[in-house]
């Protein structure tokens, strides 16, 4: 659900600009410095979102990625998962249609002002064009159109208030914020930032046409007096708004702000800092596209753990793992009622390392040796063979005479009671081993998964773990059409796809559409899984343990399984 996270965010800064405005910034009568903070926060909320700084990121633990040595079968599969309709999906289709309400309204009201502008008389001028509405007390404006109704006389003060409005393109702002509050229409602060930003774009107007005249309290008395029009549509201008009517003549009687006001506007500045560390910390996303200081990578790559029984029936649990490019070991005690106490060695005292040595006769080791990836294993070379027992003098003349071309023209080898004749021993030690196994035209794909397919963060805290299968073409050696068909988590499928649509290997020498498993499993210091799949994930999937491959086109691949260790503490 990255759309309704990403909304959620953007939303809540959006709130916290506005609340920054009603605060400090309301009563300041630096209009233009009101509009445009408004307009600003507006932008700016919904950038903040996709910023993060990955320095401020704790780094994560440690996690261990191999490939299976299982062999997957080369049958295809059709389908994968049964579409339900879940709760995020119902979620999406009601913001869809709140959206699209509002859409209508807008279409609606935009329709209305073109047929009145179509169907009256245009009195063109160089800065406006007025249109008169028949037997109608209005006045408003919206772009450079403005429209008087026949009731309503004429007066210049209403005409060079409007031509504010006009020319300060007033009506774009209002169109902005309602297409704004189509997106969010769900957030009451967006309803209030409207009504704050119309208030401010009748200061301004009422302030130049005021300053006009030199003569407040006149144009004051000039709006009492024709309180009586009707207002406009909602995406005007209206002279006539009986609602602002004392705000505005509050605000024009009202003390002017000086210029040490200005710096109150900097209060957007904390809270940009704020969101952005908030941003960062506050919330497990995978949308962020800028990151101002990215997170050095950690290498994680390396784990170890060992389990060690004495003869006390005390159990000795070793981990290692490779953190930054640092080594560091933890040991839990397990005593014979069953109690357990973890010591690190980053962390442990001088006190610990002599209980440990001297109780139960343990200390850190000072490297780690890590074993190679299972994937790698088929192609080490084979054991250097053993060393020839001594062999009599007879055996010896046998061994120079014999050659491998000649192994078949070879005697039998003597009676087991017998001494054992070397001969054949040596012949045999001169045949070259078996040729390994033909190497899979995919294992560099293999270790390119494995490598650098990481496990999320945000996953491994919240202990999801499970199966994930990607789908994907191969066609003249490029990776096309990767997508997920069996998903377990929005930030796990994403990262499997990240992957698999990087790789840009030159061995990829086949055809057609493959299937490739991804799983990933969590254990704790114990070594047991602690890891599960969500709930509603689990409610689309196949309800077998595994997916069944039926006739089709598709071809399984090898497993890729991502280990993690959970700090279950």
């Amino acid at each position: 659900m990255n759309w309704l996270h990403y909304l959620l965010e953007a939303n809540i800064y959006l709130a916290v600009f506005y609340a920054g405005y009603c605060l400090f910034l309301n009563k300041e009568t630096h209009y233009t410095l009101n509009r445009v903070y408004l307009l600003m926060s507006c932008i700016i909320a919904f950038i903040l979102p996709i910023i993060q700084i990955g320095a401020l990121k704790p780094a994560g633990g440690g996690m261990a990625v191999h490939v299976t040595i299982k062999r997957a079968g080369t049958r295809p599969v059709n389908n994968l998962s049964i579409r339900m309709i879940n709760f995020n999906e119902i979620l999406f289709y009601c913001y869809l249609l709140g959206g699209l309400i509002l859409t209508i309204v807008l279409i609606y009201k935009l329709t209305r002002l073109i047929k009145m502008a179509k169907k009256a008389n245009i009195i063109v001028d160089n800065r406006y064009k007025m249109i008169n509405i028949n037997d109608s007390n209005t006045a408003f404006s919206f772009f450079n159109y403005l429209f008087i109704g026949s009731n309503t006389a004429v007066n210049d003060m209403i005409i060079r208030h409007e031509l504010v409005h006009i020319r300060q393109k007033h009506s774009a702002d209002i169109i902005f914020l309602e297409i704004l509050k189509i997106v969010n229409w769900f957030n009451p602060c967006v309803y209030l930032l409207q009504n704050s930003l119309k208030t401010i774009h009748e200061y301004i107007a009422d302030e130049q046409t005021a300053a006009h005249g030199n003569d407040v309290l006149a144009y004051s008395s000039f709006l009492v007096n024709n309180a009586y029009g009707l207002n406009g549509s909602s995406v005007t201008h209206s002279f006539f708004n009986y609602n602002l009517l004392k705000k505005r003549i509050i605000m024009l009687n009202q003390k002017r702000s000086g210029n040490l006001a200005r710096l109150k506007y900097l209060v957007a500045v904390p809270i940009c800092v704020a969101a952005l560390c908030a941003s960062t910390l506050g919330f497990s996303k995978n949308y962020a596209l800028i990151d101002l200081s990215p997170q050095k990578l950690v290498d994680t790559s390396k784990v170890w753990s060992k389990s060690t029984d004495t003869k006390n029936g005390v159990k000795i649990d070793e981990t290692g793992s490779v953190v930054n490019n640092r080594t560091d070991f933890e040991v839990t005690i397990t005593d014979k009622q069953g109690n357990k106490k973890s010591y690190r060695k980053s962390t442990a005292s001088a006190e610990d390392i002599k209980l440990l040595r001297d109780k139960y006769g343990y200390t850190f080791p000072d490297k780690m040796d890590v074993p190679a990836p299972p994937s790698k294993i088929g192609n080490m070379p084979p054991p250097p063979p053993p060393v020839p027992p001594k062999s009599s003098k007879s055996a010896l003349k046998v061994k120079r005479d014999v050659r491998v071309t000649d192994v078949k023209l070879l005697q039998p080898p003597p009676p087991p009671q017998e001494p054992a004749e070397p001969a054949k021993d040596a012949t045999e030690q001169k045949m070259p081993p078996p040729p390994p196994p033909p190497k899979d035209p995919l294992d560099d794909f293999y270790s390119y998964v494995a490598k650098h397919v990481r496990y999320p963060t945000v996953a491994r805290d919240n202990h999801v773990a499970g199966k994930i299968i990607a789908s994907f073409n191969i066609n003249k050696g490029k990776i096309e059409d990767a997508k997920i068909v069996r998903g377990l988590d929005n930030v796990m499928d994403n990262e499997v796809l990240r992957v698999i649509k990087n790789y840009n290997g030159t061995s990829l020498n086949l055809k057609g559409n493959y299937l490739i498993p991804v799983t990933y499993t969590l254990v704790d210091q114990n070594n047991n899984q602690v890891g599960k799949a969500p709930n509603y994930q689990a409610q689309s999937i196949d309800k077998s343990n595994d997916i069944k491959v039926e006739s089709g086109s598709r071809q399984m691949l090898n497993e890729v399984i991502i280990a993690g260790y959970a700090d279950t503490k």
